[in-house]
């Protein structure tokens, strides 16, 4: 199947994510892991001016929120995951590819789905269990903007996240359903409409 072709925007953010290859994990303690996502975002966003929002390292994958000024989403994407994929083949001492297939990005072009886009990418790690607030969990952005931990590089921040408020409406329970990681693998994000009431889901 030919890969779509990215919708060059930069009104609006993207949710990008990747899953390692047979969705195994790293083969490396998620701390090393971690800090060769900060290095190589760093060096990617050094090479091509993004803003970064949002970002959450997982077992086998991350998802992350993004700005693109010059509409070069895949530009970005090719300086970060290249360089990860290196490092973590450096560390490893794998042959095999580190990713399982291209990255997945879809457009978030709704205010409203924008907002829950974020809110969904932090609760990640309560999801799986990991902890019980969002901001405990050390690889997430958020760790390190309520912790006051240097990333390495500037956050894009337009909602203020540095608040308790933003902090509470993240931890407050929302129960994501299926239609809403569906949504995700479209190119622009949008809800299922209902066959019987004819309204999103």
């Amino acid at each position: 199947m030919p890969r779509k072709s990215i919708i060059r925007t930069s009104e609006f953010p993207y949710h990008v994510t990747i899953r390692t290859n047979n969705k195994d994990w790293f083969d490396l303690p998620l701390k090393e892991v971690w800090s060769l996502c900060l290095t190589n975002l760093k060096t990617a966003s050094s090479k091509v001016n993004v803003n970064i929002q949002s970002f959450v390292l997982m077992n086998n994958h991350y998802h992350l929120l993004i700005w693109t000024p010059n509409c070069d989403l895949d530009k970005f994407m090719y300086y970060f995951n290249s360089g990860l994929s290196k490092g973590v083949r450096k560390s490893t001492g794998r042959i095999n590819r580190i990713f399982g297939d291209r990255y997945h990005w879809s457009l978030i072009k709704d205010q409203n789905y924008y907002e829950l886009v974020q809110k969904y990418i932090y609760r990640n790690p309560i999801r799986a269990g990991l902890v019980r607030v969002c901001e405990e969990y050390e690889f997430s952005s958020l760790h390190y903007i309520f912790k006051k931990k240097d990333i390495g590089f500037t956050l894009y921040n337009e909602n203020n996240s540095n608040n308790q408020k933003f902090l509470q409406w993240i931890n407050d329970l929302e129960i994501f359903p299926s239609e809403f990681s569906k949504a995700l693998k479209k190119p622009i994000f949008k809800y299922p409409i209902s066959r019987t009431s004819r309204r999103k889901a």
